[in-house]
């Protein structure tokens, strides 16, 4: 009897697992977050582990933007940025251009620029 209950228990949680997995990534979708594509255009900017765009600019603009949760980004096309520490796009700046990841709250504001 014993062994029958640890059965259908694993049988149960596996079930739940399953489910759980699959409901969130449609659940993530579902707020409005859009998956990762190639080829995309444009600086896009992702979240860390799943890779949903946090971001996307398609042409520079003279705006300072929060970096929001974004730790990684690729310039697909002639777009890229210049990050900063502070939130008001003032003080020491870093270009990000290609392909690159960051720490989250290294970054708190970034300008688009292009090359």
């Amino acid at each position: 009897m014993r062994k029958t209950a640890k059965r259908i228990a694993s049988v149960l949680a596996a079930a739940a697992l399953t489910t759980t997995l699959a409901a969130a990534p449609a659940a993530a979708t579902e707020a409005g977050r859009e998956p990762f594509k190639v080829p995309d255009q444009g600086l896009v900017m992702y979240t860390a582990h799943t890779a949903y765009v946090v971001a996307r600019h398609t042409e520079v603009d003279d705006l300072c933007h929060p970096m929001q949760d974004a730790v990684t980004l690729i310039a697909w096309t002639h777009v890229n940025a210049i990050a900063y520490a502070s939130d008001d796009c003032t003080g020491y700046g870093l270009a990000l251009s290609g392909w690159q990841g960051w720490y989250p709250g290294d970054f708190l504001s970034y300008k688009l620029t292009s090359y």
